[in-house]
């Protein structure tokens, strides 16, 4: 072998053991990384479990002194799947004022845009809904909106309990929501058929899951290309 042809071979190898130290260098960085992001997902879990307790509670004194047992038993069946609790206290702010005062706590700062359009995004209307007064329609807006602003402090957990891989809404999550708009229009004595409404409170839970879906991707887009 002449003397370039060994110092090409010399160069060839230490270019491989710089490219093995990079690439070990990357693997290491990736592996810390993932490292904390499981890290920060099991204190956010740990998180949500105990304020899931905490919100549990506040359901329950609900149910207590609530004699649908249908909406308790949808409640129950809920909760046993892993929905959130928080969506569910969200879903009963419609028609309990207590836990519309406990719900807006638990959005902090966000509550605000509920009372205060002007203040955030004017257009919280997720739904067109006709037919509706006025009042119904704000109502109606500013509550699928909450739902939406609680949806994205937990958005995967909500997305793998609350609709299927074939977009399909868990049946009681879907049913809950139905009864429970129902019983908020039949209080303003508004006349909806039942059917209608089950449709609506439907189409409220698709267009708060799919815009919680798409904000996530979009979040997820952001942290790929901040690691290109």
């Amino acid at each position: 072998m002449s003397g370039f042809e060994e110092l090409h071979a010399l160069d060839n190898e230490e270019s491989g053991a710089k490219a093995a130290e990079v690439s070990d260098e990357v693997f290491r960085e990736k592996h810390r990384k993932a490292q904390t992001s499981a890290k920060a997902l099991k204190k956010a879990e740990g998180k949500a479990r105990k304020k899931d307790s905490r919100l549990a509670k506040v359901i329950g004194k609900f149910l207590q002194t609530n004699s649908n047992t249908a909406v308790m038993l949808l409640i129950s069946r809920c909760l046993d799947h892993n929905i959130p609790a928080g969506l569910i206290l969200g879903l009963l702010a419609l028609v309990e004022v207590e836990a519309q005062k406990e719900f807006e706590e638990e959005l902090g700062e966000k509550a605000k845009l509920l009372k205060s359009p002007e203040s955030g995004q004017k257009d919280k209307s997720l739904v067109n809904i006709d037919g509706f007064p006025p009042h119904i329609r704000q109502a109606t807006d500013a509550w699928s909106y909450g739902l939406l602003q609680f949806g994205l402090t937990q958005p995967n957990r909500l997305l793998a309990t609350a609709i299927s891989p074939e977009a399909e809404l868990f049946p009681s999550l879907a049913q809950l929501t139905a009864f429970i708009l129902r019983e908020y229009l039949e209080k303003e004595k508004v006349e909806f058929d039942f059917e209608k409404i089950h449709e609506l409170s439907a189409l409220i839970l698709y267009n708060v899951l799919e815009k919680i879906k798409l904000q996530l991707d979009e979040t997820k887009e952001l942290e790929e290309g901040k690691e290109e």
